[in-house]
C-alpha cells in the first residue's frame, strides 16, 4: 500500500499484521557469513584432503609451493589414515562401478553411438 501517489510520491506503509522481525537480521551478517564459511572449509580439510592434495600436486613447483609439498601429503595420510576420507572414498568406488557398466553389446574402450 502507497500514499502520496497523486503527487508522484511512493512511500511504504506497511502491513496491516504485526510480523516479528527475522531472527537473522538481528544478528551480525558478517559474524554468521564466517562460521559458515570457517566450518566449511574445515568440513572440507578434513574429509577431502585428497582433493586438496592432487589440486597442490598439479601447481608448479616453486618457492611457496615446494615447502608445503610435505605437509599437505602428510595431511591427506593422516586424514585417510583416520577414516575421514571414508565418504568419499565409498563414492568413488561406486562411481568406478558405474564407469564399468556396459549397455547392450557395448565393449570397454569401443566408442559410443555419438563419437563414431
Amino acid at each position: 500500500m502507497t500514499t502520496g501517489a497523486e503527487h508522484g510520491e511512493i512511500a511504504e506503509v506497511g502491513t496491516p499484521v504485526a510480523v516479528d522481525p527475522d531472527p537473522v537480521d538481528t544478528v551480525r551478517p558478517w559474524r554468521w557469513t564466517s562460521v559458515a564459511i570457517a566450518t566449511a572449509a574445515l568440513f572440507l580439510a578434513l574429509t577431502n584432503a585428497h582433493a586438496i592434495q592432487g589440486w597442490f600436486d598439479e601447481r608448479p613447483p616453486g618457492s611457496i609451493t615446494e615447502p608445503l609439498r610435505g605437509p599437505i601429503r602428510a595431511w591427506s595420510t593422516l586424514t585417510a589414515g583416520l577414516g575421514l576420507d571414508a565418504p568419499r572414498a565409498a563414492l568413488r568406488k561406486r562411481w568406478q562401478a558405474a564407469e564399468t557398466v556396459r549397455f547392450g553389446s557395448e565393449r570397454p574402450g569401443e566408442a559410443g553411438a555419438e563419437q563414431r
